[in-house]
């Protein structure tokens, strides 16, 4: 009985050391600029990352389209060491999110974000905002992580 008792306890602490803790891996934190919150769909994909000029012009298509005004919103030149991304966070109770912090871990990049009410957008929208973000450096990653 009392070999069963220590093998037993050998065998949890053996367990409990292969459970992994996200925040002992190592994670970078991605300087970012939040260009703009944009009230519509831009892409059915739940974030896109735009590596090219061609990419970003295409992005700018649909914009122009679906924006209301006589003036253009600017297209960002895409240059080297920056990464532009379009996520669209899932709403829960508010119209719109801030972004707080991204970091990487792995391949997947971790972004905290806040819930607010924005005054641009209408109150009662539960449409996920699609936000353009340009991350300072040459990021790679595979998937994202959204945080509340």
């Amino acid at each position: 009985m009392k070999i069963y008792l220590y093998f037993l306890l050998f065998l949890f602490i053996n367990c409990q050391s292969q459970i992994i803790d996200k925040n002992a891996l190592p994670q970078k934190e991605i300087q970012f600029e939040d260009k703009y919150h944009y009230p519509f769909t831009l892409s059915p994909k739940d974030f896109v990352i735009i590596n090219s000029q061609e990419k970003m012009d295409e992005i700018f298509k649909i914009i122009h389209k679906k924006n209301k005004g006589n003036r253009l919103s600017p297209i960002p030149t895409v240059i080297e060491n920056e990464t532009y991304i379009i996520i669209k966070p899932h709403l829960k109770n508010s119209n719109d999110v801030s972004i707080d912090k991204i970091s990487l871990i792995n391949n997947t990049l971790y972004i905290k974000v806040t819930e607010f009410d924005n005054p641009d957008f209408q109150k009662t929208s539960r449409v996920s905002p699609n936000i353009l973000l340009k991350l300072l450096g040459n990021i790679n990653f595979t998937n994202i992580i959204t945080q509340y």
